[in-house]
């Protein structure tokens, strides 16, 4: 199965994606005075370095030379002070920027969950759901890692770097000099090493995603692999996955310690060379001692902020990385195809009117007419594969016609809000899907809370309460991951109490009763067609002895529907 956001073959050299930080930043609203503050409070606590460089060059050549112990006292502890105020200043505004990032990266986070409810149903049989979830669970993860290393660690130690060259030049200007012709080497070798590390994260998260899938397969249909003696080659299929990923790390990892390592040495061969110039300076008399002390330490501090930038740089190309990924996921326009605001509810009738529908450039529908009505209940059968869940799909406003309209109590279709309209629509799926938890949790799901006689109500007239009554815990019951511990007539009976518990004006049932006997499909139906408020029954199936209990069938066949008679 093609997988929709890797289409562009040529990601892997894409660095900077001006959108995609668009994207990002559209989450720091009400936010960005409080990182303003934080970046002056950062030149501040760059400041501080300032008056300790000061302390140090007074002491060595003036407090030293002269013997004054008291006044070495008093620098030593201005110099404590100094360090702890820079402390205290600097874990406050950590804590600031903590907040700021989980704020953003839940906003993304919520963002993300909203986009994925407006996808399409096509475009969820069409693409692989377990890679989708997990980009956005470890994508998310690596932009929070991302966002944390940029606020806390690079802002800071950029703007902290930049007082340091400040202060580096006016100590002396001419041995600055010498560390900044190491630059223009730390910056070619960075460049490229940064092609190379950037190709290694995208194959190494590509490969990751490969692993989470197959994992993800192997826990969902462990009983189906079993059943078909497919152990031994799910586990091949498994282990060579995880080589693929073994190599692909290792390469990776291997890309980061060797850009982390020939930065580090460039960064130290620059101290080198202002200890080795500083010091001959010195004995030349060119600079004092405390000149060159002072120098000396605030080229150091200007190393170990550089080293925090270079140790930064893993973390910010797997982020940037992770950001492309889903800032495509973002802005897919693979969307739910009816937008309407018209809120109502299914009262009367629904017509279908020349209605045709095709999949790229197949025909599955053709000129369709249908009306269903309110109090009646119609069938439509026909062989596999000739239209009938497409149908209910355009019904549930998933599909939008090719050509002819649809309308609920006429209104058009895409006018309707549709989240709101489905609330009159009850549906059981040919194979209903269940969440984790118990019967009960199972009937509300999306039903809203109800009492104790409202449930059982449903559950007599789909006959589940036939089984669970005889369950020592009731409704309490826990049915397993998708309902695994129920039959699959349990499955039916109590689906259809779910459809009946929101009183629909439309009740759908998709081959409904295919783990029922005869004898418990015409109890149904006949509990059905009882039902108070008489919701419109539409009847989908192959099975005679269902769609005989409806007032009119049709046969569905070759993408056209025809009225049936028996």
């Amino acid at each position: 199965m093609k997988w929709i956001f890797l289409k562009n073959k040529k990601r892997p050299g894409t660095w900077f994606l001006a959108e995609a930080w668009r994207y990002l930043f559209s989450f720091f609203h009400g936010n960005w005075q409080k990182l303003i503050a934080t970046s002056v409070g950062s030149v501040i606590q760059a400041a501080l370095i300032i008056p300790i460089l000061l302390l140090i060059r007074h002491v060595l050549d003036v407090v030293i030379p002269q013997k004054l112990i008291i006044d070495l006292l008093w620098a030593g502890l201005a110099i404590v002070g100094i360090r702890i105020l820079s402390t205290v200043l600097a874990l406050y505004l950590r804590s600031i920027n903590i907040r700021i990032m989980t704020t953003i990266v839940f906003r993304m986070r919520e963002n993300l969950m909203q986009k994925i409810y407006t996808f399409s149903q096509a475009f969820y049989a069409r693409e692989d759901q377990r890679l989708l979830q997990t980009r956005i669970v470890q994508d998310t993860e690596r932009i929070a890692n991302m966002n944390n290393s940029l606020v806390s660690g690079v802002i800071p130690s950029v703007l902290i770097s930049l007082g340091l060259v400040a202060v580096l030049v006016i100590l002396n200007w001419y041995l600055f000099l010498v560390i900044l012709a190491v630059f223009p080497f730390i910056y070619f070798t960075n460049h490229y090493l940064a092609n190379v590390t950037r190709k290694e994260v995208y194959s190494f998260q590509r490969s990751f995603e490969g692993f989470s899938k197959v994992t993800s397969f192997v826990m969902k249909f462990m009983e189906l692999i079993k059943i078909q003696s497919m152990v031994e080659h799910e586990s091949r299929k498994q282990t060579e996955i995880l080589e693929d990923l073994r190599d692909k790390t290792t390469r990776m990892t291997y890309a980061f310690s060797v850009s982390g390592q020939v930065q580090t040495f460039l960064v130290g061969i620059a101290g080198i060379m202002v200890l080795v110039f500083g010091g001959i300076s010195v004995i030349r008399g060119f600079m004092t001692l405390g000149d060159f002390f002072a120098f000396y330490i605030a080229a150091n501090q200007l190393q170990n902020n550089i080293n925090t930038l270079s140790s930064s740089y893993t973390t910010i190309v797997a982020g940037n990385e992770s950001l492309i990924t889903l800032h495509e996921i973002a802005v897919h326009k693979d969307t739910e195809p009816y937008h309407g605001k018209r809120k109502t509810e299914f009262t009367d009738r629904i017509d279908v009117a020349s209605v045709s529908f095709q999949y790229d450039d197949k025909p599955v529908l053709q000129d369709i007419n249908l009306a269903i009505i309110r109090g009646k209940s119609l069938a439509i059968i026909g062989p596999n594969g000739a239209g009938k869940s497409t149908l209910v799909n355009l019904l549930l406003g998933f599909y939008v016609p090719s050509s002819g309209t649809i309308k609920a109590d006429g209104i058009s279709y895409p006018d309707l809000d549709f989240p709101h309209f489905r609330k009159s629509i009850g549906v059981v799926l040919q194979h209903p899907p269940f969440i984790p938890g118990n019967i009960r949790e199972n009937i509300l799901y999306g039903n809203g809370e109800r009492n104790s006689d409202e449930i059982e109500t449903v559950a007599k007239l789909s006959l589940a309460c036939d089984f669970i009554g005889k369950l020592p815990a009731g409704f309490d019951t826990q049915i397993g991951e998708d309902g695994v511990l129920l039959s699959g007539g349990e499955r039916q009976m109590v689906a259809i109490a779910r459809a009946l518990m929101r009183k629909p004006g439309l009740l759908i049932l998709d081959e409904p009763t295919n783990h029922l006997d005869n004898d418990a499909i015409a109890r149904i139906m006949t509990n059905l067609k009882s039902i108070e408020y008489h919701p419109a029954i539409l009847l989908i199936s192959h099975n005679m002895d269902v769609v005989n209990h409806a007032e009119e069938i049709f046969m569905l066949d070759k993408g056209s529907l025809k009225p049936f008679s028996t």
